[in-house]
């Protein structure tokens, strides 16, 4: 996909959802793999790909700058709040349960962001 011109940006946050919904299939079984960082690291630079073209960036653009950016939630979160609503689906009322993880995974995102430091100049920015 180009960088530049290539499809509405509609269309591109639809191909980087149907990446998401790819890399995720399952997620409730291997969301533990995701605690070592060679996997961590392999699935994310899949997603990080995407996520350049959802933002129209270049390669250059670091992972969390990318990610934040184009709104998309890093691929290993997405997978423990999958694993978690998983384990919690025999509670009461499930639009709870997501909703709290919801919660739960944009806090640990914003604690990401904050302990990054190769993007400080971008958070200066933002």
């Amino acid at each position: 996909m180009a960088n530049v011109r290539g499809p509405r940006p509609s269309v591109r946050r639809l191909l980087m959802a149907t990446t998401n919904s790819i890399l995720l299939y399952g997620a409730e079984v291997w969301a533990e793999a995701m605690e070592v960082k060679k996997y961590r690291k392999q699935i994310t630079a899949v997603q990080r790909r995407g996520a350049l073209r959802v933002a129209c960036s270049y390669r250059t653009v670091s992972g969390e700058v990318v990610m934040i950016i184009a709104g998309v939630i890093p691929v290993d979160l997405l997978a423990i709040k999958r694993k978690r609503i998983y384990e919690r689906r025999n509670e009461a009322n499930k639009v709870t349960i997501a909703t709290e993880e919801r919660d739960r995974t944009m806090r640990k995102w914003q604690e990401r962001w904050n302990e990054c430091h190769q993007a400080k100049w971008t958070k200066t920015m933002i």
